[in-house]
């Protein structure tokens, strides 16, 4: 896939800058601390960030970043705030409106910045033991940073993120192996739900007990009897539960009636025990008054205190205060006549208490015994209800519920009477079927997944091929070089990349032979999208004046030349280094220092 980036753009809150990069090769070069790593990885951070990925003082600055790109024959220009959770773009070759897609999504069907760019370069999202493609995972295959080259191999990328980006790359989108296991898990489905609906129809035969029609027959003229015997069992319970909560409303009315004569009999003794009190309330003023008679005769007034006397004065006045004295008996004739008479008065309320008494006893016995009967009445009702009623009633509770029983299985044996022998039988063979195309499906799913192992290992090959010669080519004491299956790490001389013992300029070498042979690779497969963008920041830093390493700078330089000519697996090479290696025909050269640093206008003191 041919990637140019055309140019870079930079806005702060007073000002816009502009770095055009429009050259096949461009060579960066200026002393440390003029932003060379800076304004390379804003180029990538325009995308959206990455772990790998720092956003530099001078890119944190910035309100606005972008880089526009020309992918295959589409000029796109990508433009972020360094803080926004969105990425716009503009497809400036047709003039559109640009889009602004959000960084993140949690609907799968909703685009996200990753994967839109993912589709403009033309590869596809592949998916692998959990893990999702993502354009961070891309990116390391076209920027070569300062800060990992020479020690780790991508940026200390994982290995199975490594496979897949380059299965992506490649082309292995693996659609046959994707529509066997298709096909192999839908199988699998149709045979746990045939599984299923057997497990089913077996129950149900369990459940009516039979293995043949003719069982069944009989089974349904037998639930059928039942049925019609629990019918008449809960008709006659009902019948018997009738009768009994009859002859219970009974008792209890029984009982209701003889609560007005027991409450007449409890009247009666109040009242006859009233009278009783009136009468005994009465015999005891009498009996008071008698003994006042009978009291000896004062000689004192009980108001006054002075001596009495009788002379032509009342009985009951005192001759002195000549207040009324009541309880004074009299010193006349008529004292015995009183005195009879108070006792005569006693005499006749003893025995009217007497009899009043008599009938207040016989009032209370009568009020006690119709309350016994109340009370026996009740608890005759309540012995019924419990002896005979709620036995009756749970056994027709019981027969109800046994019809109901009965005649829902007598509804299932007439619907599945003509059908259910045939349809267990059908969907056995369906079982057989099912578990036969599962065996074939997980077997075309092996052969196809075969195919492509073995399709992988040519690929693989073919690369290893490409990346030996390109590692002879820097130099004769790399004499066997090639791309390991597990992770496609890079392994020179029997060591693999992060084994070698030598690092700095020699992993780097590695490092981009293996990225520049995956470009060869590419150019061969008629399916692949590997970006032929390559970023690479100090791109001749740990050699020597050697003369290995200077055959090695001479390999590097012949290599960025090819690409400045258009030869070559590359569409555009971006270098960056300390010392003045752009020197070449094709090649654009930006020199830069601390005071003209690589964002135009932005000088910052730590910027790096």
């Amino acid at each position: 896939m041919r990637v140019v980036v055309e140019s870079q753009g930079f806005k702060t809150s007073d000002r816009e800058a502009e770095r055009r990069l429009t050259a096949q090769w461009v060579s960066v070069e200026g002393e440390s601390g003029a932003g060379k790593s800076t304004g390379f990885e804003a180029m990538f951070l325009a995308w959206g960030p990455a772990p790998f990925l720092k956003a530099m003082p001078a890119v944190k600055a910035c309100s606005q970043i972008s880089t526009t790109l020309s992918i295959g024959g589409a000029r796109w220009r990508i433009t972020r705030n360094p803080t926004s959770n969105s990425v716009e773009f503009e497809r400036t070759s047709a003039g559109e409106v640009p889009m602004r897609i959000p960084l993140t999504s949690r609907d799968p069907e909703r685009p996200t910045a990753s994967r839109f760019l993912l589709e403009q370069l033309g590869i596809p999202a592949l998916r692998q033991g959990g893990k999702v493609l993502g354009i961070e995972h891309i990116v390391p295959f076209m920027y070569v940073r300062q800060a990992s080259t020479g020690a780790t191999f991508l940026g200390g990328m994982k290995p199975e993120l490594r496979e897949l980006a380059v299965r992506a790359m490649l082309g292995l989108r693996e659609d046959a192996i994707e529509a066997a296991r298709d096909t192999c898990r839908d199988l699998r489905r149709d045979l746990t739900a045939a599984r299923r609906a057997l497990a089913g129809f077996e129950a149900l035969r369990a459940k009516f007990g039979f293995s043949t029609p003719e069982e069944l027959a009989h089974r349904r003229h037998q639930v059928e009897q039942d049925l019609a015997q629990a019918r008449e069992t809960a008709r006659k319970t009902a019948q018997a539960l009738g009768n009994a909560n009859k002859t219970l409303q009974e008792l209890r009315d029984a009982a209701n009636k003889a609560h007005p004569a027991a409450d007449t009999t409890d009247r009666a003794a109040t009242t006859a025990d009233k009278r009783l009190g009136d009468a005994l309330r009465r015999l005891g003023e009498a009996e008071g008054r008698l003994a006042q008679l009978r009291s000896p005769a004062p000689v004192t007034c009980p108001t006054c205190r002075q001596r009495l006397r009788t002379d032509g004065l009342a009985e009951n006045v005192c001759p002195m205060c000549k207040e009324d004295d009541p309880g004074r008996r009299g010193r006349s004739p008529a004292q015995d006549e009183r005195l009879r008479s108070a006792a005569k008065a006693v005499e006749d309320a003893r025995k009217l208490c007497d009899l009043l008494r008599k009938q207040a006893a016989q009032a209370r016995e009568k009020a006690t015994a119709a309350n016994r009967a109340v009370r026996q009445a009740y608890q005759t009702a309540d012995a019924f209800a419990k002896a005979t009623v709620e036995p009756l009633r749970l056994a027709a509770v019981e027969a109800e519920n046994k019809v109901r029983e009965l005649a829902v299985l007598a509804e299932q044996l007439g619907e599945r009477t003509d059908e259910l022998v045939n349809a267990i039988t059908t969907q056995q063979n369906a079982v057989k079927r099912l578990e036969v195309a599962v065996r074939e499906a997980a077997q075309a799913l092996a052969d196809v997944q075969s195919q492509a192992q073995a399709r992988l290992a040519d690929l693989l090959k073919k690369w290893s091929v490409l990346f030996a010669r390109r590692m002879a080519a820097a130099g004769a004491r790399w004499r066997h070089a090639h791309i390991a299956e597990d992770g496609f790490t890079p392994v020179v001389n029997g060591e693999s990349f992060d084994q070698v013992s030598v690092a700095g300029s020699t992993l780097a070498l590695v490092e981009l032979n293996a990225l520049v042979s995956l470009r060869e690779l590419g150019q061969q497969v008629a399916t692949s999208s590997v970006p032929g963008l390559l970023v690479v920041d100090a791109a001749l830093a740990g050699l020597s004046d050697t003369p290995a390493d200077a055959r090695v700078r001479t390999y590097l330089l012949h290599l960025f030349a090819q690409t400045a000519a258009g030869d070559g697996p590359l569409s555009q090479i971006v270098t960056a280094s300390q010392e003045a290696i752009g020197g070449h025909p094709g090649a654009r050269t930006i020199a830069l220092s601390k005071s003209e640093p690589y964002i135009p206008g932005l000088v910052l003191a730590d910027t790096a």
